[in-house]
């Protein structure tokens, strides 16, 4: 009965995963994802994967920006799927 209640799927440990960046789990969510990234070598990579592009975005620095035409283009693209 325990063990039933500690196992979770892969795509509630990829979103412990991702909330485990955004803040800290409680005690129950990080047994549970622990108990998971110990059988499954997916959720295992998706992890390393995840941490990468965090750590990447986190200290991405960019002085790209776009043209007041490219902003309008946008904005009109944004607009005209709003409305469908």
């Amino acid at each position: 009965m325990i063990l039933k209640n500690t196992m979770i799927t892969c795509e509630s440990a990829t979103q412990f995963i991702s909330q485990k960046e955004e803040h800290r789990l409680t005690l129950s969510g990080r047994v549970k994802l622990f108990i998971h990234l110990a059988v499954c070598k997916f959720c295992r990579l998706f992890e390393k994967q995840n941490k990468f592009l965090i750590h990447h975005i986190k200290h991405a620095s960019t002085t790209a920006s776009l043209s007041e035409i490219e902003k309008a283009a946008l904005q009109n693209k944004i607009n005209s799927e709003m409305k469908k």
